[in-house]
């Protein structure tokens, strides 16, 4: 008889083409993030607001150089024109040869601008760019944000999984624990009440299953939406197991001074004082440039010795004018004061920020400090149930203690695991939100 002999490489091989795919296909961490900042519909948003008022910025710019246009113009008259103003010594020395239309035709070009409005433009340009980079803040604070929730999403998701997992096989050992009472109730070494605080003992490990997959659910329909997907494929795990953990020291002041919230509440700031200036540009006098080149044209009238022949006349002409507003009946004055509350406004407002930025990272360093000692207590408290439930198992099995008893010693134990779970991955999102608060979360 001969025997088969197996290539271990051949083995191995089959055994890496044939794996299940739903570890391969599993989405990462970093691939929702990416995933996240190409499709919201959030971010589509602040990245169109840039682009407005990078535009709008381009317009006042222009509006500085004034515009130039191209005109033209058909009047008919119902007496004769010259073709262009003329004075009475030019008429006179030859009348009948001055050209005389009913039909006028003017064709030309005309330049206009602004050359002094208060320094309203000037402020207009610099609100612009002001407002640009505003945008630019928020896209970057809509970043953070958006970061932020996927992530904390994202493991809050897998925490849930874990808690899941861990409730699956406590409902197994509730069952069966279950059958054997049910199986020595037959034979009358259990008594009735023990299989019934077996069985609500059961009944109560699925509720709290069906609960946790509920969570699941609703929570994957966050990240979904954040994602701006139809649904969320598995998730990839990853390890959580923290090492050591240590409470963190400092209050993260330096790192606030260069954030961007702090930065556009400047921002605003600046902003409203410089529409303060342009309100105050109503105050003072507007002087604008007009130049203008064409050329009228037209056929004589019958009256002229050479009726029907076509004529032309070039004209140019250039201009100043001055418009100063001396009363208003307190109208300016009025646009002022309100400019000035709405700056004294985002002063407060800035002030607030940095009060409430203040806050937020401390409240976020005091949650990762308490989610550390959740984490090393929670873990302490696993291996102490662990231990006792597998004693309160054994004195069971001897019928030295009361179902009550092991019961209590398994749903001790499942609560620690559960927290246990939930402690780690707290401490992850904990970490998280201070990375959002610090705006270090894109480059994390």
């Amino acid at each position: 008889m001969k025997t088969l002999s197996v290539n271990p490489i051949l083995v191995f091989l089959c055994l890496l083409v044939f794996q299940p795919m739903s570890q391969a296909s599993a989405m990462t961490l970093n691939e929702c993030v990416e995933l996240a900042l190409r499709n919201n519909p959030e971010m589509a948003k602040q990245k169109v607001n840039l682009e407005t008022t990078q535009a709008d910025l381009a317009d006042r710019q222009g509006q500085k150089y004034g515009k130039l246009n191209l005109v033209s113009s058909y009047t008919h008259y119902n007496l004769p024109h010259t073709l262009a103003p003329l004075t009475p010594g030019a008429i006179a020395s030859n009348p009948l040869a001055v050209p005389t239309t009913e039909d006028l035709f003017v064709a030309g070009i005309n330049y206009e601008v602004q050359l002094f409005t208060g320094f309203a433009q000037t402020r207009s340009v610099e609100v612009a760019a002001l407002q640009r980079e505003l945008a630019a803040a928020a896209l970057t604070l809509s970043k953070e944000q958006l970061i932020y929730n996927v992530k904390s999403l994202y493991v809050n998701i897998l925490s849930l999984q874990e808690q899941a997992s861990a409730q699956a096989a406590y409902v197994r050992s509730s069952q069966q624990l279950y059958e054997q009472i049910s199986h020595e109730l037959t034979f009358g070494r259990k008594a009735l009440v023990d299989q019934l605080k077996a069985a609500a003992d059961l009944q109560n490990a699925r509720a709290r299953l069906v609960q946790i997959n509920a969570d699941i659910d609703i929570l994957s329909g966050s990240l979904a939406s954040q994602l701006n997907i139809e649904a969320i494929p598995p998730l990839q795990k990853f390890d959580l197991t923290v090492d050591n953990p240590q409470p963190l020291q400092g209050d993260f002041v330096d790192q606030l001074k260069t954030t961007e919230r702090l930065r556009a509440a400047e921002l605003t700031v600046r902003k409203d004082a410089k529409l303060v200036q342009k309100a105050a540009a109503g105050l003072y006098p507007q002087i604008a440039l007009n130049v203008a080149y064409g050329q009228n044209f037209g056929p004589n009238d019958s009256s002229h010795a050479d009726s029907g022949n076509w004529n032309n006349q070039d004209l140019w002409q250039g201009g100043l004018s001055l418009k100063w507003t001396v009363f208003d009946f307190g109208s300016t004055q009025s646009k002022i004061r309100k400019a000035r509350f709405v700056e004294q406004h985002s002063r407060h407002q800035q002030t607030q920020a940095k009060l409430e930025l203040k806050r937020a990272v401390k409240e976020a360093v005091t949650k990762i400090n308490t989610s550390v000692s959740d984490y090393q207590s929670a873990q302490s408290e696993r291996e102490l149930t662990q231990r006792t439930a597998a004693i309160e198992q054994v004195r069971f099995d001897k019928g030295a203690t009361s179902l009550n008893d092991l019961l209590y010693a398994k749903a001790r134990h499942q609560l620690a695991e559960s927290r246990f779970i939930a402690a780690g991955y707290a401490y992850e999102v904990a970490g998280y939100y201070l990375q959002y608060l610090l705006e270090t979360g894109e480059s994390r």
